[in-house]
C-alpha cells in the first residue's frame, strides 16, 4: 500500500513540476523573444490614395502573426500557426451580405405594396400635415394675444420712482466691488500655486526623478526604435525656394538618418512620390523593467503627490 501511494505521489509530482516547467518556459518567452515588426509601403504620383502600407507582426518563429494592408485589402488577419483566429475581412463580407439582404427586403416590400396603399398614405401625411399647421396658427394667435396683454399692462404701470433707481445703482456699484475682490482673489491664488510649483520643480527630488525618467524612456525608445530603415522619395513642391527649404531641413538630419533616407528634388514639378522599408522588434522584458523602475522610484512618487498638493 505504501509503495503505490509513493508512486501515485512520485507520479502527481511530475505532473506539477512538468507543468510548472511550461509556465516558466512560456514566461520566459514571453519575456524574452522579441516581437519582430515590418513595415513597407509606397506612393506614387496621381495615386487617389495617400499611401499604399503594408505591416506585419511576428513572434516566436512566425507562430504568431498579424498582417495589415491599406487600401487595397484593407483588412488585419491574425494567425496561429497555419490558423486564422480574427480576420476583418469575415466581418466586411457579413456586413455587405446583411446590407444586400436588407435592399432586397426593403425593395421587395415596395413591390408588394398596392398603388391604392400608397395614395391613403400619401393622403393621409397630407392630412397630418395640415392638422399640425392649424394647430401652429392657433398657438401664434394665442401668443400675439398674451404680447399684446403684457404691453398694456406695462404701459398702464407708473414710470420708477428715484429711490428704486438709486437702490439698483447702489445693488450694481456692490456687485462690481464683489466681481473686483473675487478677480483679485483668484489672481492671488493662481500666483501661489505658479510659485509652489515652480519650487517643486527646482527641488532636488523632482531633478532625481527626471534625470531617472528620462534615462529610462530614451533606454526605452531605442530598443522601440527600428533598427532598419531605408526610404528613397522623389518631392517637389513647384516651388524651388520651399523644395530647397526641404533639403535643408534633411541636411541638418543627414548626421541622424542621412544614410538611410534619400531624398531627390524636383525643382520643376509638385510630386511627392516614393518607397519606404522599416524593420524592428519590441522585447516585453525591456517594457517592463522600464516600468518597474520608474513606478518604484520614491522621488518620482513623492514629486507625483506634491503635485496633487498631498504632501504639500
Amino acid at each position: 500500500m505504501i509503495s503505490i501511494f509513493l508512486t501515485i505521489l512520485k507520479i502527481i509530482g511530475i505532473i506539477l513540476l512538468s507543468l510548472l516547467l511550461l509556465l516558466v518556459t512560456v514566461l520566459l518567452l514571453i519575456l524574452f523573444v522579441p516581437v519582430r515588426y515590418r513595415v513597407n509601403g509606397f506612393r506614387k504620383q496621381g495615386d487617389e490614395v495617400p499611401v499604399n502600407v503594408a505591416l506585419k507582426v511576428t513572434w516566436l518563429l512566425h507562430i504568431i502573426n498579424v498582417a495589415f494592408r491599406y487600401p487595397e485589402e484593407a483588412f488585419i488577419k491574425v494567425r496561429l500557426f497555419c490558423f486564422t483566429i480574427f480576420s476583418t475581412d469575415k466581418e466586411q463580407n457579413s456586413k455587405k451580405k446583411k446590407e444586400q439582404k436588407d435592399l432586397s427586403e426593403e425593395a421587395i416590400d415596395k413591390e408588394e405594396k398596392p398603388p391604392a396603399e400608397e395614395k391613403k398614405d400619401i393622403i393621409e401625411k397630407q392630412s397630418e400635415e395640415k392638422s399640425k399647421t392649424a394647430t401652429a396658427g392657433e398657438e401664434t394667435d394665442h401668443l400675439d394675444e398674451e404680447l399684446k396683454e403684457k404691453e398694456e399692462a406695462f404701459e398702464k404701470e407708473d414710470d420708477p420712482k428715484i429711490s428704486n433707481f438709486i437702490k439698483k445703482l447702489f445693488s450694481i456699484l456692490k456687485n462690481i466691488k464683489y466681481t473686483i475682490c473675487q478677480i483679485y482673489g483668484k489672481i492671488k491664488h493662481s500666483i501661489k500655486n505658479i510659485r509652489y510649483y515652480i519650487r517643486i520643480l527646482k527641488s532636488d527630488t523632482f531633478k532625481r526623478a527626471w534625470s531617472l525618467c528620462s534615462r529610462e524612456v530614451f533606454i526605452l525608445l531605442k530598443s522601440i526604435l527600428p533598427r532598419r530603415l531605408s526610404a528613397d522619395f522623389v518631392i517637389g513642391t513647384g516651388d524651388p525656394a520651399s523644395t530647397a527649404q526641404i533639403l535643408s531641413i534633411q541636411g541638418i538630419l543627414y548626421p541622424l538618418v542621412g544614410e538611410h533616407i534619400n531624398i531627390t528634388p524636383d525643382f520643376e514639378h509638385s510630386i511627392v512620390e516614393g518607397n519606404f522599408f522599416v524593420k524592428g522588434k519590441i522585447t516585453v522584458w525591456r517594457i517592463l523593467l522600464t516600468a518597474v523602475r520608474v513606478y518604484f522610484n520614491r522621488d518620482l512618487r513623492r514629486v507625483i503627490r506634491l503635485f496633487k498638493k498631498e504632501a504639500a
